[in-house]
């Protein structure tokens, strides 16, 4: 609460010299566009979405812009810190929050996640982000503000 962790870890780096950042969060529930998808905040602020995409050819996963932007997830979870430093950072979730009644309440238990869904997303990052950890794609910065 509060973004001070957030704040703390982004005074103990260079934010230029940060290449992306990958906040996921909320994945335990099948997103708004059905199995396989997940969305991305933030995704119009940079090329981070379309390059982990890129990626994903072949595959039937797909990550989507955010589809609740009256919510401002992008300015509300850990990524926020560093992408107003200007560092290509977004929040991957599927949580269908406008409809979710256990998001954030203390019955959100285990026994209410897809760990199916869980594992698509994870393997789905963890393929897509192939480009950027090797070095060979670099997202393209967020307006600094």
């Amino acid at each position: 609460m509060g973004g001070f962790g957030s704040q703390y870890f982004s005074r103990q780096l260079d934010p230029d010299k940060v290449v992306a950042m990958f906040n996921i969060e909320m994945i335990g529930k099948v997103a708004k566009f059905g199995p396989n998808t997940a969305f991305i905040t933030g995704y119009e602020r940079s090329d981070f979405g379309p390059l982990l995409q890129q990626n994903l050819q072949g595959s039937p996963f797909r990550f989507e812009p955010d589809p609740y932007p009256e919510q401002n997830l992008f300015y509300r979870s850990d990524n926020a810190t560093l992408a107003k430093l200007g560092v290509p950072a977004h929040t991957i979730s599927t949580d269908q929050i406008p409809t979710d009644k256990l998001y954030h309440s203390v019955d959100d238990e285990i026994e209410s996640l897809d760990l199916q869904n869980m594992t698509a997303v994870i393997n789905a990052i963890a393929r897509s982000a192939t480009g950027i950890i090797s070095g060979q794609q670099t997202p393209t910065r967020v307006a600094k503000e």
